[in-house]
């Protein structure tokens, strides 16, 4: 992990900007906060990207459910975390016009450059576009403070004619989150199987309700595999949407897959060649 960075004036500011912080897209993006920059509110961690071949820097529980629900949408084709609102004398500007006051510096007098936690860039293989997300803990949205601070933020992409949103977590999206996670681990550290493997698996698998353990020792049997690579077989199908399951119930926990779909593998190699 690297050492934390000084943000605390506008000489930090402009470091950080020649450093190429907050700027770029894809795998060359870099975070203008990353987790060893921010003294720890909770849950801070880094997350493999799947998409995006890089870490994201997540600083919260909360951020870590948006993130996972959104990268696994398939119109989202990238995610920056922690994107700083440039140039600072905008978001100054926008303070000033709606008389609240511009986040300062802790200790100091000095104006701070905003961040918006996530933007999206969305896809719907014709039109490209961007949205900005917001992420805020439900207690919190009563807070005049942070009601203030969110006007600046989101005037700020209304001028870049950015849509905004506001996500907050609940019981439900956090048990999609979990799923998410849950599934698409394997993936994350660059598990792979072999096509023939993966079509027989397909062949093993049908819509309705099924066990998890049932699965995994069906692929065990005709496999000749070990019961931990099933698990991971059947994860990974699950995770590149070969199978669509419901993810709206705990997974892990119950061991119940709830099946939608399965891809009929035939299809997908033909499309591919």
């Amino acid at each position: 992990m690297g050492r934390r960075r000084k943000l605390e004036a506008l000489a930090d500011f402009q470091r950080a900007l020649k450093n190429k912080y907050g700027l770029g897209e894809g795998d060359s993006y870099k975070p203008w906060l990353r987790v060893q920059d921010v003294r720890s509110r909770g849950n801070s961690g880094k997350i493999q990207g799947i998409k995006v071949n890089r870490e994201h820097h997540m600083l919260s529980e909360h951020e870590s459910c948006f993130f996972y629900i959104a990268e696994f949408c398939d119109s989202v084709i990238d995610i920056r975390e922690q994107f700083p609102l440039l140039p600072l004398d905008l978001s100054v500007k926008i303070a000033k016009t709606f008389g609240v006051d511009h986040p300062i510096v802790p200790g100091s007098k000095s104006p701070n450059v905003m961040t918006t936690d996530f933007v999206l860039t969305r896809s719907d293989g014709v039109n490209t576009w961007y949205e900005a997300v917001r992420v805020k803990p439900a207690e919190k949205l009563t807070d005049k403070r942070i009601a203030e601070k969110l006007d600046i933020e989101r005037n700020w992409w209304q001028l870049q004619g950015v849509p905004f949103h506001l996500f907050v977590m609940t019981k439900q999206n956090q048990i999609q989150s979990k799923n998410i996670q849950w599934v698409t681990a394997p993936v994350r550290q660059g598990r792979k199987f072999p096509t023939d493997l993966v079509e027989s698996a397909l062949a093993l698998i049908f819509p309705g309700t099924m066990l998890t353990e049932e699965i995994c020792d069906e692929f065990v049997r005709e496999f000749k595999i070990e019961h931990d690579d099933a698990l991971v077989l059947l994860k990974t199908l699950i995770a590149t949407k070969m199978v669509d399951v419901d993810l709206d119930k705990p997974i892990a926990d119950t061991g119940i897959l709830n099946i939608v779909k399965v891809t009929d593998f035939k299809v997908v190699r033909h499309h591919a060649s």
